[in-house]
C-alpha cells in the first residue's frame, strides 16, 4: 500500500492541475480571441487565419497560466482529499506533509521541465512568427510608422520602417562612436538583406576627422553586423521572449538589443529563477491538505494559500521592474520573491506538522 501511494497521490494532484491549466488557459483565449476577432476578419482573413492566430498565441498564455494551475490545482487536489479523510488516513499511518511534498516532486519537475522548455525554446521563434504573420496581414494604412532604435556590433542604429519578413528596411541610420565621442553618421535609403549581410542603397556617410567632416557618397554599400532579420522584427516587440543564450549573447555585445542592459541582465537571472516558482506555488497549496475534518472545508487554508501565491506573483512582477529599469541589482531582484515566499511557505508548512 504504501508503494502505492506516490503514484496515487500524483495523478490526482496532476490530473487536477492539467484541468485547471486547461480551462485558465481557454479562458485567456476566449478573451483575448474577444478582442481581436473583428480586426482578423475586417482585414478580410477567415476562420482559418483565427485558428492560426490562436496557435500562435496558446504557449504564452500557457505559461501564464502554469504557476496559477500549479497553486489551484495543487490545493483543491490535496483540500478534496482532506475532506474525505485520505490525508487523515495517510498522516495516521505516519506520512507527514514534508513526505507528500517529496512524492509530489516528480510532478513538478516535469511541469517545471514543460515550463523551462515553453520559456526556453518555443516562446522565442513562436513570437517570431506571430510579428511576421501579423505584420504581413496588416493593411499598409493601419500600419504607424515609428522609428526603431538598436545597439549593434557596428553602433547605435535607427530604422524608419521595415518590412513584414524583417528583409528590407527603410530609413536607416547608422551612428559610430570613437572613445565616447561621435564618429561618424550614415544614412542609407533603404537595406536589403541577402542571406549573409545587409546592402546599402544610396548611402550618404558624415565622418569627422581631425575637427573636420567629410562626406562621402555610394550608390550601395555591404553592411556588416549582427543586425538579422529576426532581430528586427524583436524590435518592435517592448518585452521579447528570449532564451537564456539569446540573453547572454545580449549582454556581451553578440546579439542586438534594444533595451537598456539591466533589462536583459534581469531577464537573465530570473530565467535561472523561474523554474523554482512551480516549486514556491506546490509549497504555498500543501497547508490544504491540513484540513482535519469534512465540515471545515479548508476555505481558510485555501484562500491564505491564493492570496500568498498572488502576492508572489505581484511581488515578483514589481522586483522584476525594479531591476529591469535598473534602480535595483538585476541578481537582487530575481532571488529576492522566490526566497522570501519558500520561507514563508515552509515556516507554514512547519506549522501544520505540530499537533
Amino acid at each position: 500500500m504504501r508503494r502505492q501511494l506516490p503514484a496515487y497521490l500524483q495523478r490526482r494532484v496532476g490530473v487536477q492541475i492539467l484541468a485547471l491549466l486547461a480551462v485558465l488557459t481557454a479562458m485567456m483565449q476566449l478573451l483575448e480571441l474577444l478582442d481581436v476577432t473583428s480586426e482578423i476578419l475586417d482585414r478580410g482573413q477567415g476562420v482559418s487565419a483565427l485558428m492560426y492566430y490562436a496557435v500562435l498565441r496558446l504557449p504564452a498564455e500557457l505559461g501564464l497560466a502554469l504557476p496559477l494551475a500549479v497553486l489551484l490545482g495543487t490545493m483543491t487536489a490535496l483540500n478534496a482529499m482532506a475532506r474525505t479523510l485520505e490525508i487523515t488516513a495517510m498522516r495516521a499511518s505516519g506520512v507527514s506533509l514534508m513526505r507528500m511534498l517529496g512524492y509530489l516532486l516528480p510532478v513538478f519537475v516535469v511541469i517545471a521541465g514543460v515550463q523551462i522548455s515553453l520559456q526556453q525554446l518555443v516562446l522565442p521563434p513562436v513570437e517570431i512568427e506571430l510579428k511576421r504573420w501579423w505584420s504581413a496581414s496588416t493593411p499598409p494604412d493601419d500600419k504607424e510608422p515609428t522609428r526603431l532604435w538598436a545597439h549593434t556590433s557596428a553602433g547605435l542604429v535607427a530604422i524608419d520602417t521595415f518590412s513584414p519578413d524583417g528583409r528590407q528596411l527603410q530609413g536607416v541610420r547608422l551612428y559610430e562612436r570613437e572613445n565616447g565621442l561621435l564618429s561618424s553618421r550614415l544614412r542609407a535609403d533603404s537595406a536589403r538583406w541577402d542571406g549573409r549581410a545587409w546592402q546599402l542603397t544610396n548611402v550618404t556617410e558624415l565622418r569627422l576627422d581631425a575637427g573636420k567632416i567629410h562626406t562621402l557618397r555610394e550608390n550601395a554599400r555591404e553592411w556588416q553586423t549582427n543586425l538579422h532579420p529576426d532581430e528586427v522584427l524583436r524590435l518592435g516587440v517592448t518585452r521579447p521572449y528570449l532564451s537564456s543564450i539569446m540573453l547572454n549573447d545580449v549582454i556581451v555585445g553578440a546579439r542586438v538589443g534594444s533595451q537598456p542592459l539591466s533589462y536583459y541582465q534581469t531577464a537573465l537571472y530570473r530565467s535561472y529563477a523561474a523554474p523554482f516558482g512551480v516549486f514556491i506555488m506546490l509549497l504555498l497549496a500543501m497547508p490544504a491538505a491540513a484540513t482535519r475534518t469534512r465540515d471545515s472545508g479548508g476555505g481558510g487554508a485555501m484562500m491564505m494559500a491564493l492570496a500568498l501565491g498572488l502576492a508572489f506573483l505581484l511581488g515578483d512582477g514589481i522586483m522584476a521592474s525594479l531591476g529591469s529599469s535598473g534602480q535595483l541589482s538585476p541578481l537582487v531582484t530575481a532571488v529576492a520573491a522566490p526566497a522570501l515566499f519558500i520561507s514563508i511557505a515552509l515556516l507554514r508548512l512547519r506549522a501544520c506538522e505540530r499537533p
